[in-house]
């Protein structure tokens, strides 16, 4: 008897499944996420009766799309973003000399300590040999910026509140209780700016070669920032434009996809699940905006009947690899997958959608302002 009740029921679930894809493809639905059946109890010799409910993508009717001006923001480079960018690479090679005469911690010191930290309601982590820069927080009660002035051998407990902008969302709004012990003192030693420098960490014959090459490279990378601004600003004026019902589906599908983006350091627990259901509140506007942004692309491209070859596709990949200093073989078969290139295929229609409307839209430089070589 029971094996009857489970082959009925498997030829249920079969059959219902069947007779719904048949529906979607009859009525031409474009369906999102996954359906929510409703089935009759099955009866004997009866028709099997059932209903679903599905979300599906909206039908978008584009308005008018004339008039759109967008402002290109400036890429101007100042010597002191050259200089600013040779100092951090300094830094970087920079090495490290104990400090041997005198015990108190100055600004600029790297110290190192052991560490450990205890956020609210986790469990304390313990980290020894942690090398911090005093006096480098990014904001006042920081834990770097609170160890200048204290001594070597010294053991302290300090008390840090994150601010609620906090870069990490883990942090963001949290206290943080430290106990450090100061190990040692070091201090950095900047090698030389001269020719050597740049032969031996620049790969470049001169000094002057090495900042031409800076200058260069900052250049590009704000062309680069100020060309996604233009393309940011033409998406915000064609979203203002268009108002229409987001499948929540798609939001929370693309939620759950910026989440598992991130690199975070939660805590454990209770605190980790409420860490991670704020974060995702925090996060849905966005989600909301690139999938409303992705959906109406793609009724341009509909609309344009925009397509992308499978030859065009290839290259792309091909691309790819190049761009990363990936293997191409290794490449190619990740996009081997049907999911993944259809994913491919899709950003690149709707970056064709985005820059025939740029092509009609007016774009004017900015006025000359603060250089934007080192905005992120």
């Amino acid at each position: 008897m029971r094996s009857r009740r489970m082959a009925s029921r498997w030829w249920a679930r079969r059959t219902v499944e069947a007779s719904f894809h048949r529906a979607v493809e009859t009525h031409g639905l474009a369906v999102v996420g996954t359906p929510d059946i409703d089935a009759e109890p099955i009866t004997p010799g009866a028709a099997l009766r059932y209903s679903a409910t599905v979300e599906v993508r909206p039908a978008i009717a584009l308005g008018d799309l004339s008039g759109l001006q967008i402002a290109r923001p400036t890429t101007r480079v100042s010597d002191e973003d050259v200089e600013r960018t040779i100092g951090e690479l300094r830094e970087s090679v920079a090495q490290l000399r104990p400090v041997e005469d005198r015990a108190q911690v100055e600004a600029g010191d790297v110290v190192r300590v052991d560490l450990t930290s205890r956020l609210e309601g986790g469990e304390p982590v313990h980290r020894e040999g942690v090398l911090l820069e005093a006096g480098s927080g990014s904001f006042p009660l920081a834990l770097e910026r609170q160890l200048v002035g204290q001594s070597r051998g010294a053991r302290l407990a300090l008390r840090v509140p994150y601010p609620a902008d906090y870069p990490n969302a883990g942090l963001a709004g949290k206290t943080a209780e430290f106990e450090v012990e100061i190990k040692e003192l070091r201090v950095k030693e900047l090698p030389a700016l001269d020719d050597d420098f740049a032969r031996d960490h620049g790969k470049c014959d001169s000094l002057a070669e090495l900042r031409a090459r800076v200058r260069a490279d900052l250049e590009r990378e704000a062309v680069a920032r100020a060309d996604a601004a233009v393309r940011e600003a033409l998406v915000d004026q064609l979203l203002a434009r268009h108002a229409f019902d987001v499948p929540s589906t798609l939001v929370e599908r693309r939620t759950q996809a910026l989440l598992e983006s991130l690199d975070l350091r939660l805590p454990e627990g209770a605190a980790r699940a409420q860490a991670i259901a704020r974060l995702g509140e925090q996060l849905r506007p966005r989600a909301e905006r690139q999938v409303r942004a992705e959906l109406l692309l793609d009724a341009l491209a509909a609309r344009d009947a925009l397509v992308v070859s499978d030859d065009e596709l290839a290259a792309e990949i091909d691309g790819i690899a190049a761009r990363e200093g990936q293997v191409v073989e290794r490449v190619r078969a990740l996009y081997e997958r049907a999911e993944a290139r259809g994913a491919l295929r899709a950003k690149l229609v709707r970056d064709r959608a985005l820059a025939r409307l740029l092509a009609t839209a007016r774009v004017m430089p900015s006025l000359p302002a603060e250089s934007v070589a080192h905005e992120k």
